[in-house]
Parts: C-alpha cells; sequence; structure tokens
C-alpha cells in the first residue's frame, strides 16, 4: 500500500483522475484548476460557467496565533477566487464549508465568515450557502467559487512550444511578509485576468509558487519552460528565491505566443520547451540553485 507522504500532487492528480468526468466540458478535470461549461442561464445564454475549489488549513494556510479570523477568512477567499481571476471570470456565487474545532469560540467562527464576506461585497458576489461540521483537529475553510465568463479560457494543458510566459507584478511578496508573521491579504487580479483572457493567453494563479505552477503547467501538457532569472520581477523586500517559489501570491502567470503577451502589456520572462522540465537559469546561462521549487502537500 503506497502512502500520500512523498507521492507529489502531481501523481496524486494521476491516480484520481481516472474516476473524475473528463469530457463534455469546454475545460475538463485533469486540463486546468478550473472547470468550465457552457451556462445555463437563458438570459446569458452566450456565457461559461467557471468553478474552482480551495481548502484553507489551520497551520498550513493560516495561524490565529497572529492573524485574525477576518483576515483568515478574506484569504481563504481571494485564495479561491484566483482561479476565477485566472480564467478572466467574473465571480458570482461561492459555497463555504468549515470544519470547525469545539474548543474554538462562535467568534472565531463568526469572524471567518466576517473577512469571506467582507471581500464577496468587494467582488459583488454571493454567499450562497455550504455547511458546517465539528473536527478534532485544526480548522479547515473549504470554498467553492462559481464565475463567468463571455469566453473559454485556454487551458494550460493547452500550451504549446515556443511560446513565451510571463507574470502580471512582482512576486515574493507573500513570502515576506510570512517570515514577519504580516497578514498579507492579497487581492484577485480580476481586471488583468480578464484582460489577458481576451488576449487569448493561458493563466494561472500562483498559489503554489511561479516554479511550481509551471510544473503544473507541464504535468498537464507536456510542455516545460525555462525560467530567466533575470528577469522575475521581485516585490521590494523580497528575494529572488522568494520570486520563483512563494505561493498566496496576488499575481498570476501567463502563457502565450510572445506578440501576444507583449502587446497585452505583459514582458516576457521565459519560453516555454518541447522538455518538459522546468529549468530557472541565472544571468550567466547556467542552472540557477533553488532552495525549494514552491509548495506541494504531498511531497
Amino acid at each position: 500500500m503506497t502512502t500520500l507522504d512523498g507521492i507529489g500532487e502531481g501523481e496524486l492528480l494521476r491516480r484520481i483522475l481516472p474516476y473524475l468526468t473528463t469530457t463534455g466540458y469546454e475545460v475538463v478535470a485533469g486540463e486546468d484548476d478550473a472547470a468550465v461549461w457552457p451556462s445555463l442561464d437563458p438570459d446569458y445564454p452566450e456565457d461559461y460557467v467557471v468553478a474552482s475549489c480551495d481548502t484553507s488549513v489551520e497551520g498550513v494556510h493560516f495561524d490565529l496565533s497572529w492573524m485574525t479570523p477576518a483576515d483568515a477568512g478574506h484569504r481563504a477567499l481571494a485564495l479561491a477566487l484566483g482561479d476565477l481571476a485566472a480564467k478572466g471570470a467574473t465571480p458570482k456565487y461561492a459555497l463555504v464549508a468549515l470544519a470547525a474545532p469545539k474548543s474554538w469560540s462562535v467568534e472565531t467562527v463568526t469572524g471567518l465568515y466576517e473577512g469571506i464576506r467582507r471581500l464577496a461585497d468587494r467582488a459583488d458576489m454571493a454567499i450562497a450557502g455550504g455547511d458546517t461540521t465539528a473536527i478534532d483537529g485544526p480548522g479547515v475553510l473549504t470554498l467553492t467559487v462559481l464565475g463567468t465568463t463571455p469566453l473559454v479560457p485556454l487551458a494550460r494543458a493547452r500550451v504549446q512550444p515556443g511560446w513565451v510566459l510571463g507574470v502580471t507584478g512582482p512576486l515574493g511578496a507573500a513570502a515576506l511578509a510570512l517570515r514577519e508573521r504580516r497578514v498579507f491579504l492579497p487581492d484577485p487580479k480580476f481586471e488583468e485576468g480578464s484582460r489577458l483572457n481576451q488576449a487569448e493567453l493561458s493563466c494561472g494563479d500562483i498559489s503554489d509558487g511561479l516554479v511550481r505552477e509551471m510544473e503544473k503547467y507541464a504535468a498537464v501538457s507536456g510542455v516545460g519552460c525555462v525560467i530567466r532569472v533575470a528577469e522575475v520581477p521581485v516585490a521590494a523586500g523580497a528575494t529572488v528565491q522568494d520570486a520563483l517559489a512563494s505561493g498566496e501570491e496576488s499575481e498570476l502567470v501567463c502563457v502565450g505566443p510572445e506578440d501576444k503577451l507583449v502587446h497585452a502589456g505583459v514582458r516576457p520572462i521565459g519560453v516555454m520547451t518541447a522538455d518538459p522540465a522546468v529549468h530557472v537559469i541565472g544571468p550567466d546561462g547556467r542552472d540557477f540553485q533553488l532552495e525549494v521549487r514552491g509548495y506541494d502537500h504531498f511531497a
């Protein structure tokens, strides 16, 4: 019997994929972090529904010893909405499932929902319901989010060698804030995501780090990349290592033909390759030594 320890998220997904529905949608399981299917709304028959699910675990994604419940709630929804932003979707609904230790105070729970609602109001979306249950271990907050888009997003499974990649802004701010025990509240990049999807680019949120995100591209497309360290934008106070591996970022990564990327206002920082590996090279053209490659729950 194989345990989950060390199996890696990619391999676990490969084992799960045969049990998922992988046909009949515009973007199906295994092609991306979000699923896409035609809308059934008679008022907007030309739209597509984008759906995604994200889980935040106490002690892994949030720490109530130095952040407020409201900030933890905001972060949980923001990270869930990153997948909608990456697909150029307008958020519409969220379902919240909370597994809470009985030792938590009622105020902790209501604080989480206050933070979720605070960001939901800013995003003009409804918290449509969900579920609550008790748990012996740390708190677990799972959000299912749905939005709509007039365009079918370009799934990361469909990228091509020779295309380039870029990011929407400086990276590493989340890692810096974590080291300083300072709350970092990411804001989903809805406007940027819409613009980049209209430019026919494939986009992803940087939830587990830039290198790890590109490894996800490679896992589903068979297309790797070379990332040029000297051209990766780094947030003030952060390190290059932070910019390459920091997760829970606000920014998006996008991939597509170079002319489309540049026309959309994004500077290329690397190129997609037929070699399925993800390489990071320094200014001297040699492999850049990474302390970590990003976050993998099952590594």
